[in-house]
């Protein structure tokens, strides 16, 4: 009895031995599971480093940094997709990564460094692959984020930055430990990201800090053995997620009576003979290495209770279920014996390394009170030796012999009767432990990060902030911590640990980090054992994780820009442009930088016409400086430039690239035309319809106003002798604005219009039309010798209007020169021919304005449709080989048909957003390419043409205008014989200069242009008069009385004396503007055609009077 109930103890005790062992274990599992060691590494002793393991670790020899200048990203891109390749693709040779923010002084911008780390204590490492990965983090950073730049940092500057971050003044070192997370946006109405590294920066901005983001490659070795730890624990644990039991009863009553009887009787004799021979030899010899490592768990039966205590230690078995799980450094590991002393000594007391606390085992009690066996693990390690030989022989002879009787008599008789009665009763429990469940849920969680680590990669991660200041530290890292997480962060423990009283500690975790290193922290396996459990603050976090923990800004911060940009296409078919036809533009932009790539544009094509447009300082100027010099270098194609504003080109091409012509005759050659002038095969009615459109579209004019000015002009022609209807004129000359001027009156007044309405009409048309014979104007409007239309457009000219000031003005002289143009190229122009000509038309809108499109019943929309003709007359002369390049700084300002009737748009920076949808829209621009448009930076544009599939980005090649370049009037070599030159020699009392041959040539010309005024012996007169002979007073004053009109002069002396106080300073100021005279010389034509008038009018009473007035007008009859 005695022995029974000693056995009985015994199981009693190994029972309860088993349960408290199961309670440990699952305590254990949870704590490593769940990572909670993490909240206690500041209680634990720190490795530290040996002066060996120190020069080993050189910063010099390991680690290689470059600085973020600028990020560039683009729209609508996943920045963390792209930071996984970056980082994954950095670290693939083994190598460690750190994203360091420093901010060296108050109120500075950060300064972000991206650094790579070889480990030298890894023997499958060469020495070139921090070079390789260093390059490749580079070189991959600028591939998926183009347009970034960054710095390189020489092995000095290194070193002075390391030692100012991770120096004697960072007092306190924070570390943070946790997986991050994204939150789930849908349930915020803003949808914006909020978890970028910039909040971080925003928050400490004004701070002095360093932050270092520190991640390790994990081998893939590393993560199978963490992946089978992981579904050996859960194999383990799950038997014990539920427990079944069940109780049954029943009761049963049976009598049985039976008699057996027989009798047998056997006789048996046998004999056998044996011999046997055998001889055996064996040898053997044994090596053999074992490691064994494994948790074991199962159940024996029974239903066993027990009561547990309140564990307050970690197991010490924990270093073997960390061993189990692979965690390494990650989590916890075993150390062999010794290994301290090669790593270093421990940091901190043993005590305070061994007190670390743990979660308690209370929650598993309900475990033990219904699972009778332990769950327990083995570790083992054994090396074996064995050399065996064996030889042995053997003999054996057996003889035998046997005789037996044997007899037997047997009975059987059986009765039975059976009685049975039962009652059963069953009942089945089902138990749930729900802290194991749990626990094998996480484990399951656990498994998944870690299928996606070996998709990813698997990284040991962590953050780390340092400050002279504790506050600063503490701030940063808890900052970092609420940023990271996010759903689904909880499935390990995060923590925050902070170093800032224990100096020795403090200058240890610098070193770490100054190394790109984890810290490591140690705790002994057993009291006054020498092996011990290693911690890092590291966790591991998958290659989808890891852009999280080392994020960069995804918008700017102080310090650093962040540049987000539009993509727009990077290829132009150039491939059918002949290779005398291909312009290059520039190079194709991309995500902020040129590209190698030179953008094409076919030569062609320019006769599909241009449109350039861009804010001030875009770069609009340089791109048309550009196009004109490619265009130009064939020397087979000329080109105009109308530029009503800055006067820039003359400077650029004036000084003998190109004449230049303008409004101030003290800065450039005045430009002098006659817009009632017209060739020869151009028909008088078609192009007094073209003058009209110019003028509506230049004047506001209402109701009749175009139909007055329409007669007028025609009466214009009409006195000058022009037939309408056949289109010609016996004496071949144009009128002017004076010709005008003189009949728009007498229209008006016969349009039997009101009284009112006919003021109306004489103040918006006679008030114009006089503007333009007055001052310069008039010798710009009705130049007698006007510039031909071969020398305007068959050259390279530039007509500066910059210097005229009336917006009106300036418009009515691009709508002249168009329409010239236009006439031109009619008569000389070949149907489908190639480009020979380029016009440029600068602030467009001055012609081509837009206007509305509606009209009432009492006016017609006459502006709109005049604008409208305009601009189909400039798509049409592509047929003759002309291009034109309309540049604006508004397009909102032009009309709609100028930008639909281009070809080839070159769109520069717009800050308007109209203007930008406008032009975007019509260069099939995507809405991220249109808010693109707005930061563009200066010279780049982009670039479409309707036969390319989609825009590009190109950096305009900038045209060498030297800094100190001044236009300058050309000087005259020679004397220009003009109908000026002519008369002011006529006008002087000494006698006229004595020409040369080749000015007398000049002489014959004029004389032949003006036969038609000129009679043979004045003509003959005048040619003796510039070789030397002395001036006849008679033939002179008749001379000038025929060429200057003659009594229609005098006629209209006296109708402006009719309507003005000052008709003698009208007809000065005609004269003046017709043929540029100076004061003195027209005065003096004006009295010898006064003088020869009076003298030929047979009526003296009238001729009388008229003496009378141009005498008080300060006339001068000779």
């Amino acid at each position: 009895m005695a022995t029974e109930l000693e056995a009985l103890e015994k199981r009693q005790l190994s029972a309860q031995r088993s349960l408290n062992d199961l309670t440990n274990q699952l305590t254990l599992a949870d704590h490593l599971v769940y990572k909670k060691y993490l909240t206690e590494l500041q209680n634990y002793g720190m490795v530290e480093l040996s002066q060996q393991m120190l020069k080993v670790q050189d910063p010099a020899q390991c680690i290689r940094m470059f600085q973020l200048k600028k990020l560039t990203l683009k729209k609508g891109e996943d920045m963390f997709q792209k930071l996984s390749t970056v980082y994954y693709s950095s670290m693939a040779q083994g190598c460690s990564l750190a994203v360091m923010i420093d901010v060296p002084e108050e109120n500075v911008g950060a300064n972000i460094y991206l650094g790579i780390r070889e480990d030298p204590s890894k023997k499958n490492m060469k020495s070139h692959n921090l070079d390789t990965s260093s390059k490749t983090l580079q070189k991959v950073l600028r591939s998926n984020f183009p347009g970034s730049e960054t710095r390189g940092i020489s092995l000095q500057e290194e070193e002075e930055l390391l030692d100012g971050a991770f120096g004697d003044a960072q007092e306190a070192v924070a570390s943070v430990s946790c997986v991050a997370a994204l939150r789930d946006k849908s349930k915020t109405e803003d949808k914006a990201f909020v978890q970028g590294i910039e909040r971080f920066m925003d928050a400490m901005d004004g701070e002095v800090y360093t932050a270092m983001f520190l991640a390790e490659p994990v081998s893939v070795d590393t993560q199978a053995e963490i992946r089978s730890g992981y579904e050996n624990l859960y194999s383990s644990l799950s038997p014990f997620r539920k427990s079944t039991w069940s109780y049954t009863e029943n009761q049963s009553t049976a009598v049985m009576e039976s008699l057996c009887s027989g009798t047998s009787h056997t006789i048996s004799d046998t004999v056998s003979t044996t011999t046997t021979d055998g001889t055996n030899q064996s040898s053997s010899v044994t090596d053999g290495a074992q490691k064994m490592k494994g948790v074991s768990g199962g159940i024996n039966g029974g239903i066993g209770n027990s009561s547990g205590t309140s564990v307050t230690k970690i197991s010490p078995v924990a270093g073997g279920i960390a061993g189990i799980l692979g965690l390494g450094g990650v989590a916890a590991s075993v150390l062999i014996p010794g290994a301290g002393a090669v790593i270093g000594p421990l940091l901190g007391t043993a005590g305070r390394a061994v007190g670390g606390t743990a979660p308690s085992r209370t929650a598993f009690n309900s475990i033990a009170r219904n699972i009778g066996d332990s769950m327990g693990l083995n570790a083992s390690w054994g090396i074996s030796h064995s050399n065996t030989e064996q030889t042995g022989t053997s003999h054996s002879i057996s003889n035998g012999t046997s005789h037996g009787i044997s007899d037997s008599t047997s009975q059987q008789e059986s009765y039975g009767t059976t009685d049975t009665r039962g009652t059963g009763r069953t009942q089945q429990v089902e138990l749930c432990n729900k802290s194991v469940e749990e626990l094998l849920e996480r484990i399951e969680s656990q498994l998944k990060r870690a299928k996606e680590s070996e998709d990813y990669g698997c990284y040991k991660c962590a953050a780390y902030f340092l400050s002279s200041t504790p506050s600063t530290a503490i701030l940063a890292a808890n900052t970092y911590r609420a940023l990271m997480v996010g759903e689904g962060s909880s499935v390990e423990s995060g923590a925050v640990n902070v170093w800032q009283n224990d100096e020795a500690q403090v200058a240890q975790l610098r070193e770490y980090l100054k190394r790109f290193m984890h810290p490591v922290f140690a705790r002994p396996l057993w009291e006054n054992s020498t092996e011990s459990l290693i911690y890092t603050p590291a966790t591991l976090v998958s290659g989808r994780e890891l852009p999280m923990h080392l994020g960069l800004p995804t918008r700017s911060v102080h310090g650093l820009p962040v540049i987000k940009h539009a993509e727009f296409g990077r290829n132009v078919p150039d491939a059918a442009i002949e290779e005398a036809d291909k312009i290059g533009l520039g190079k194709i932009y991309h995500m902020g930088q040129p590209e190698s790539a030179d953008l094409i544009l076919s030569r062609q094509a320019m006769t599909a016409h241009t449109f350039i447009t861009g804010s001030t300082g875009a770069g609009k100027s340089n791109a048309v400086y550009h196009l004109l010099d490619e265009l130009t270098k064939d020397g087979k194609t000329t080109f105009l430039v109308v530029e009503p504003a800055k006067g820039e080109y003359k400077t650029v091409f004036g000084n003998g690239k190109a004449a230049v012509y303008g409004t101030n005759p003290r800065e450039t050659p005045l430009l002098r035309l006659n817009p009632f002038a017209f060739p020869a095969e151009i028909h008088v009615l078609e192009h007094i319809d073209r003058l009209v459109e110019i003028f509506s579209a230049c004047w506001p004019m209402y109701a009749a106003m175009p139909a007055v000015l329409k007669d007028a002009i025609e009466r214009s022609y009409q006195n000058a002798g022009w037939d309408l209807r056949e289109s010609k004129s016996d004496r071949g000359v144009f009128p002017t604005f004076f010709d005008l001027l003189h009949v728009l009156p007498t229209v008006i007044e016969e349009s039997h219009y009101s009284n009112d309405t006919q003021s109306d009409y004489v103040g918006a048309l006679c008030t114009r039309v006089k503007s333009l014979t007055n001052g310069i104007y008039g010798s710009v409007f009705c130049a007698e010798d006007a510039l031909s239309d071969a020398e305007l457009f068959d050259e390279n000219v530039i007509v500066d209007l910059s210097r005229a000031s009336a917006m009106e003005t300036k418009s009515l002289l691009m709508g002249i020169l168009v329409m010239k143009l236009q006439e031109y190229r009619m008569c000389s122009g070949v149907m489908n021919g190639k480009l020979r000509h380029v016009t440029v038309l600068e602030e467009a809108h001055n012609l081509l304005r837009k206007t509305s499109a509606e009209q009432s019943q009492e006016s017609a929309n006459v502006q709109g449709k005049s604008v409208e003709m305009l601009a189909n007359a400039i798509a049409e002369m592509r047929t003759y080989g002309e291009g034109f390049i309309i540049a604006d700084q508004a397009p909102g300002l032009l009309d709609v048909s100028v930008i639909r009737n281009t070809n080839t748009k070159i769109i520069l920076r717009l800050p308007d957003e109209e203007d930008r949808k406008l032009v975007g829209k019509s260069a099939g621009l995507k809405e991220v390419q249109i808010d693109e448009l707005s930061k563009l930076p200066m010279g780049v544009a982009a670039v479409y043409q309707n036969e390319w599939p989609e825009a590009v980005l190109c950096k305009v090649k900038a045209y060498p205008v030297p800094e100190s370049a001044v236009y300058h009037k050309p000087v005259k070599t020679g004397e220009e014989i003009n109908t000026e030159f002519i008369f002011g020699q006529l006008a002087q009392e000494a006698p006229a200069k004595c020409l040369n041959n080749s000015e007398m040539e000049q002489l014959k010309r004029w004389l032949k242009r003006h036969e038609i005024w000129i009679e043979p012996e004045e003509r003959r007169y005048i040619e003796q008069v510039f070789q030397g002979e002395l001036k006849d007073r008679d033939k002179t004053q008749k001379m000038v009385f025929d060429f200057f009109g003659g009594m229609e002069t005098l006629i209209q002396y006296c109708h402006e004396a009719e309507k003005t106080l000052a008709p003698r300073r009208e007809m000065v100021n005609q004269l003046q503007g017709r043929y540029a005279f100076q004061t003195s010389t027209a005065e003096w034509a004006l009295n010898c055609l006064m003088t020869e008038g009076l003298q030929r009018n047979p009526d003296r009473d009238a001729a009388k009077e008229l003496r009378k007035n141009f005498l008080e007008q300060g006339g001068k009859v000779m």
